[in-house]
């Protein structure tokens, strides 16, 4: 498996978070770059109703748990 690389510049801001560059590999093994959310500054909203994700997680579902 090859590592993902992030990038620290530039950054760039959409509503609500900070964006970075990140070079991925994608499912028929190309190498890629994608933006990745760096940092949220606002509220998130999941269904209709306000959601602050984690930044990080060991899995994707760990990721979406709303318990902590």
């Amino acid at each position: 498996m090859k590592p993902i690389i992030f990038d620290s510049e530039p950054v760039i801001y959409t509503t609500g978070a900070f964006l970075k560059p990140m070079k991925v590999t994608d499912s028929e093994g190309k190498e890629i770059w994608v933006w990745h959310v760096s940092e949220f500054n606002e509220d998130s909203f999941k269904d209709g109703e306000t959601y602050n994700p984690k930044g990080f997680a060991n899995s994707k579902e760990e990721l979406l748990d709303e318990d902590d």
